[in-house]
């Protein structure tokens, strides 16, 4: 009995998430995946990020930093960030 009380409460918290739009469908599709792909994407996710990073870090130790190639590196963090 407690369960269902919890689920029902988990659902209703959701909800209240995805209508005030701190979550959307991705959300959805992610809770849906086997957990152990959700943490390799989000393994991927953190590889990825952390070489961006390295190479931004890289670009701006440069005596000309290239501040089109840097805002296209920051770029690619926000893409991946958005999903």
């Amino acid at each position: 009995m407690a369960l269902i009380v919890l689920r029902e409460i988990h659902h209703q918290y959701v909800k209240s998430l995805f209508d005030e739009g701190i979550i959307n469908d991705q959300f959805s599709e992610i809770q849906a995946l086997k957990s152990d792909c959700v943490v390799q994407l989000i393994n991927a996710y953190c590889v990825d990020v952390g070489t961006i990073l390295s190479e931004l870090k890289s670009c701006i130790n440069l005596p000309d930093v290239d501040f089109s190639g840097f805002a296209a590196q920051a770029h690619k963090i926000e893409d991946k960030s958005l999903g």
